[in-house]
């Protein structure tokens, strides 16, 4: 039996699908921590995209049942699919590097009017 005739299992359930505009509202005092944890979330995601790239998907026992399956894990690991696991970790670091742009220009403002003292930041009297 082989995986392009169902193999016996069903396709995977779809996840939910989020559109539009995603907002994330953080305290101005916060900002020099959240860019910390942003930064290392990218970095261990980039390194992880970086690992899926060299996995390497063998003809495990050398059938045709392992080779439709090798090619299909290949399809789901690191193939073009939308669906894939590379390209669902590159859209996530992608979501990252812009969330980290977007709070570094947030904190040069900061920055640039109220200085280095994040414990006033946002806050007005």
């Amino acid at each position: 039996m082989f995986l392009e005739d169902g193999g016996g299992v069903g396709a995977a359930p779809a996840g939910p699908t989020f559109t539009g505009t995603q907002r994330l509202r953080i305290e101005p005092s916060t900002i020099p921590d959240a860019l910390k944890a942003f930064r290392d979330a990218f970095d261990r995601i980039s390194a992880k995209v970086d690992q899926l790239h060299g996995v390497p998907v063998d003809n495990w026992a050398g059938d045709p049942v392992s080779g439709e399956t090798a090619k299909q894990f290949t399809q789901r690991t690191n193939g073009g699919g939308a669906d894939s696991a590379i390209a669902c970790l590159t859209g996530y670091r992608d979501q990252l590097q812009a969330a980290i742009t977007s709070l570094e220009g947030t904190q040069a403002k900061y920055l640039a009017m109220e200085g280095t003292n994040t414990e006033v930041w946002g806050k007005y009297q």
